[in-house]
């Protein structure tokens, strides 16, 4: 599988933050009971940071992991990461387990002190281990940088010949149907009785009769006359009127 830098990278600072998580936890296990004297006549619980040797251990401890980060990310090479996060937090990791052991063997037991170790102690030691662990994590991670090779992108295919048909007569086109209509001319019927005006229906009086010549068509002289001044066709047959 091929791994970008950047996943690389990504990697390592998630193994150094939580690294550097466990290392602020455990320097706060300082403040909780590691031992519990019984001899004194009366219960006494004795805090990690009352041990000056196990408080600057821890402290100390807890730091490197932090220390490590954030060296990690000031550097730029993938090795140089790796190192400075795994390294760092290793040692973090054995200072804080040798801080609550170095506190029992050398403090409470060599004094003499009688009780028994409570919540805090092993706290201390569990997230010392912890630390170990994830500094092993990235000491143990791979950082193989694998070159993903890169393909020639093909030569884009020529465009197609581009072929043109030969020209092609003009097609004769068929005369307009204003060419097509038919002539008329609109004359006087004078001998025309009871007829009916074919624009507004109503009787034609002697005298005012006009003929189409095409339709027959029969109309007003004032009725056809107002028509022929916006149009000029006959009104029914559509014939073209010429004088």
């Amino acid at each position: 599988m091929i791994v970008s830098r950047e996943e690389v990278m990504a990697r390592f600072y998630k193994v150094g933050s939580t690294a550097a998580a466990i290392g602020a936890i455990h320097i706060l296990t300082l403040l909780l009971a590691w031992y519990v004297q019984t001899d004194a006549g009366s219960i006494i619980e004795l805090a990690g940071y009352v041990f000056p040797e196990s408080l600057m251990l821890s402290l100390i401890g807890g730091l490197m992991a932090g220390i490590g980060l954030l060296l990690g990310h000031a550097l730029k090479r993938l090795k140089s990461i790796k190192y400075s996060i795994g390294v760092l937090t290793v040692i973090g990791g054995l200072m804080a387990i040798s801080s609550p052991i170095y506190a029992y063997l050398q403090r409470i037991l060599a004094f003499g002190i009688r009780g028994y170790p409570t919540i805090g102690f092993f706290a201390a030691i569990l997230t010392g281990v912890i630390q170990l662990g994830v500094g092993s994590l990235a000491l143990l991670t791979p950082i193989k940088e694998e070159v993903v090779p890169v393909t020639q992108a093909p030569a884009p295919a020529p465009p197609p010949a581009v072929t043109t048909a030969p020209a092609q007569p003009p097609i004769p086109r068929a005369p307009s149907g204003r060419a097509r209509r038919a002539t008329t001319r609109i004359l006087p019927a004078p001998d025309l009785e009871e007829a009916v005006c074919s624009i507004c229906y109503e009787p034609i009086s002697a005298g005012e009769a006009m003929r189409c010549a095409n339709c027959d068509a029969v109309f007003h002289r004032g009725c056809i006359e107002a028509w022929l001044s916006l149009n000029g066709t006959c009104p029914i047959c559509k014939a073209v009127v010429v004088a």
